[in-house]
């Protein structure tokens, strides 16, 4: 299946780790680049059980391989994980580009729809303090790259790090923070990383923009990519 979907220009990517860090419930950001996600035959309902809810969580497409068609309780057994197709082992190519081109022809209208119902930059800015909105800025134009604790306080008053400031950044932080939550983005939408800095995750980038940035400045959706495991 791995090299029929490349014939077809599909970027494909084969992973076993990717599955176990799922199944120890710590699923990896990258792979919300991914669109598509087909799950092997091999796994276990019980698996797929785990699995499926986390990839949702990504808002990644589903399909459940099978080598003999599964019976209605069996699906109806997992029917709440929302997978969005069963396709069996020796699914025919044509059949199976043209779901995937169905799968990514909707990643890209809810993509549009998420974008047009972008949040307010300025009104959501306007809302910080000075030094709030120094520290957001700084995060931001890092475009989801960590901002070292260091570059903020220079950025910020212009001093080297003290105790005083360092403790000063996760009040902001933390500050910032719930201003986010309280707009609607999620509660991990601002990073720390400890003993380094700070970043912005690409949900903000998604979701709103400055406007005096034109969309392709910002990290934006990929193409069709599918993960199998």
């Amino acid at each position: 299946m791995q090299e029929s979907l490349q014939k077809f220009n599909y970027e494909v990517f084969v992973s076993k780790t990717i599955l176990d860090d799922i199944l120890r419930m710590s699923v990896q950001e990258s792979i919300r680049f991914f669109q598509l996600v087909i799950l092997s035959e091999s796994l276990s309902n019980k698996e797929v059980e785990m699995i499926v809810p986390q990839l949702k969580e990504k808002r990644v497409f589903v399909f459940r391989e099978y080598l003999n068609e599964p019976i209605d309780n069996e699906k109806n057994s997992i029917k709440d994980l929302a997978i969005d197709k069963w396709i069996p082992k020796d699914i025919g190519m044509d059949l199976l580009r043209e779901l995937i081109s169905d799968c990514a022809g909707i990643a890209r209208k809810e993509t549009e729809k998420k974008h047009a119902d972008n949040y307010d930059y300025d009104r959501i800015f306007l809302d910080f303090t000075k030094n709030q909105q120094k520290f957001f800025q700084k995060l931001y134009d890092a475009h989801a790259s960590i901002v070292s604790r260091e570059e903020l306080c220079k950025y910020i008053w212009n001093k080297e790090p003290s105790n005083s400031n360092l403790a000063q950044l996760s009040v902001l932080s933390k500050d910032l923070r719930r201003k986010l939550i309280n707009e609607g983005f999620s509660e991990d939408v601002l990073e720390t990383v400890w003993g380094k800095g700070y970043y912005l995750k690409n949900e903000f980038y998604d979701l709103c923009r400055r406007p005096d940035k034109k969309y392709s400045d910002y990290p934006t959706e990929s193409n069709t990519e599918c993960q199998i495991i």
